[in-house]
């Protein structure tokens, strides 16, 4: 599923009627919209790149954990 982009909601265009709404009211309120989707997006992208280094040093963690645990072993023996 594609997540709608701040671009995608600012570019937006709604039809026009007869008895529709106020069309500045429409335009504040997709305004406010975009700028809080987009500092959730950036937030979201932020939090996945954090993510995905937390997993890296996890990662690395565990290989010099195992080394240490082999090391160990061996100077038991």
């Amino acid at each position: 599923m594609k997540l709608l982009t701040p671009m995608d909601i600012h570019n937006k265009d709604f039809k026009r009627s007869f008895r529709g709404y106020n069309e500045d009211e429409i335009d504040d309120f997709l305004d406010q919209v975009v700028n809080d989707y987009e500092k959730l997006f950036r937030e979201n992208e932020r939090l996945k790149e954090d993510l995905a280094r937390a997993q890296k040093d996890n990662d690395n963690f565990h290989e010099r954990e195992k080394s240490i645990n082999d090391t160990l072993q061996l100077a038991q023996k």
